[in-house]
């Protein structure tokens, strides 16, 4: 194929293949006698050990003691905790100012969420689009007035947000909407789908356990004929096990209708999915008679927080009116192929189905396809990046035992402008979460800190006889 695409010989390519192999086995041959050679020379001044320190506190997780070994280790450098954090402090400073002046207007959907660190909060938020945290304190409490003092101080800085997506937290809801009273708190989908998961595992393994029992038994009984008390027991597992079956293959038709139809994005109309919601709620009701320890607690959350977990449907309803009123398409065709999104599109269901609407939209359908792709896209339904964001933090202060001082302040800024190496979407990649936000470019983050970085200048890739290399 490369040959083909190049107009030129297989032969050839193989070489090519070859001569690039070698040309990589001696860049990383250990033994070539190149490897003492100099490549360049760094001038090493307290302000560029500065810089260092800074990179293996936030870009390598290293704590204070260990950067001490490494720069005595490496550079023969002896430095005092006492500098170390000196040098912490005046980043912070820097840190706090920049943090100070962000601007959040243009932030639409914010993901808030708590994490815990030696027993007590952080509370922390973030924009779904750009990954921009705008929020990571360390508090006493997570009650409702130390939330709204948060979201506040965000509302002063632009922040006002069409959706809020976040868990059931008494403080964070309450503190969401004193704040922001006008904008729909809505709930996580990852917390309840994490619960249904639970709820249908635990019944698979009760029906695997009650099969197993009920196998055991009549093992038993068919070498003991006679045994009543034996013939009684199995009676017993039969019941258990036809009880488990009926409840384990219930909640798990259930639980398949709410991912997969219900609560899955490409679904039906917001009117049909609080239908067949109300439906499943009380297919639940009717199994607590049977098992209420297990079904009740999430019955009762789905009951309660219906309204939160269906929000996402009105708003990708009026995405889809608007996609509708854009391209002078009827409303239930935007949803027909809203819902055919959920079909392989390299699969024969897709492409049965999508016939008929290719007939009639013609060839507008493949523009209008994409308004609907674009809609689903941007139509979020969990927190899961407010989780990844605790995930990371945690790698930063698993090891730590203070996390006050300024510490967060300066964790937040570096993560806000540090490039995202790698993402599943493509206009993220390479760029940090506040150009995201802003639109724009901005320095790398320890210029933004004050400090000049290194830069090879008028380098040259030679070896002098010498063995030195030539560079800045």
């Amino acid at each position: 194929m490369i040959a083909n695409e190049n107009n030129t010989s297989r032969k050839f390519v193989r070489q090519q293949g070859h001569n690039l192999q070698v040309a990589i086995d001696n860049v990383f041959d250990i033994d070539s006698p190149n490897n003492d050679n100099v490549i360049y020379d760094l001038p090493v001044t307290k302000v560029w050990i500065e810089q260092l320190v800074l990179a293996l506190m936030l870009i390598g997780q290293v704590s204070y003691r260990n950067i001490i070994a490494i720069l005595k280790d490496l550079l023969d450098y002896d430095i005092s905790l006492g500098t170390l954090n000196n040098i912490f402090n005046a980043a912070v400073e820097r840190a706090r100012a920049e943090n100070a002046a962000e601007d959040l207007s243009n932030i639409e959907v914010t993901a808030n969420d708590e994490l815990f660190h030696r027993n007590k909060p952080i509370l922390a938020g973030i924009d779904t689009r750009s990954l921009y945290c705008y929020l990571l304190s360390a508090e006493d409490r997570r009650d409702e007035e130390t939330w709204a003092i948060h979201l506040m101080d965000t509302e002063t800085k632009g922040l006002k947000p069409q959706r809020t997506i976040c868990d059931d937290a008494r403080g964070l809801v309450s503190g969401h909407w004193m704040v922001f009273p006008q904008v729909f708190c809505e709930y996580d989908h990852f917390h309840i789908s994490r619960a249904l998961m639970d709820l249908r595992r635990y019944f698979r393994n009760r029906l695997k356990t009650a099969i197993t029992a009920l196998n055991r038994l009549e093992s038993k009984a068919k070498k003991s004929p006679s045994n009543t008390k034996l013939i009684e027991r199995v009676l017993l597992a039969r019941t258990e096990e036809a009880s488990m079956r009926h409840i384990s293959e219930t909640t798990a038709c259930q639980i398949s209708w709410l991912e997969h139809d219900i609560l899955n994005k490409a679904g039906p109309t917001p009117e049909e999915r609080r239908e067949l919601y109300d439906f499943v709620v009380d297919e639940f009701k009717k199994l607590e008679v049977i098992e209420a320890h297990r079904i009740k607690p999430v019955r009762i959350t789905l009951e309660k927080k219906r309204e939160m977990i269906l929000r996402f449907s009105d708003v990708l309803a009026d995405k889809l009116k608007l996609i509708s009123h854009e391209f002078a398409v009827s409303v239930d065709t935007i949803w027909s192929i809203c819902k055919l999104q959920r079909c392989d599109l390299s699969g024969d269901q897709y492409f049965f189905r999508s016939l008929p609407l290719q007939a009639k939209l013609e060839e507008r359908f493949d523009e209008i396809e994409d308004a609907v792709i674009q809609a689903l896209a941007t139509t979020e339904r969990t927190s899961s990046m407010v989780e990844n964001l605790n995930g990371r933090v945690r790698g930063y202060i698993r090891s730590r035992q203070e996390i006050g001082f300024g510490y967060l302040d300066l964790l937040r800024f570096f993560m806000n402008h540090s490039p995202i190496v790698r993402s599943a979407r493509p206009e993220r990649k390479g760029k940090s979460p506040a150009e995201i936000l802003l639109g724009k470019p901005h320095p790398h983050w320890l210029e933004m800190l004050g400090f000049e970085r290194f830069k090879r200048t008028a380098y040259l890739s030679l070896v002098t006889d010498t063995g030195q290399g030539i560079g800045g």
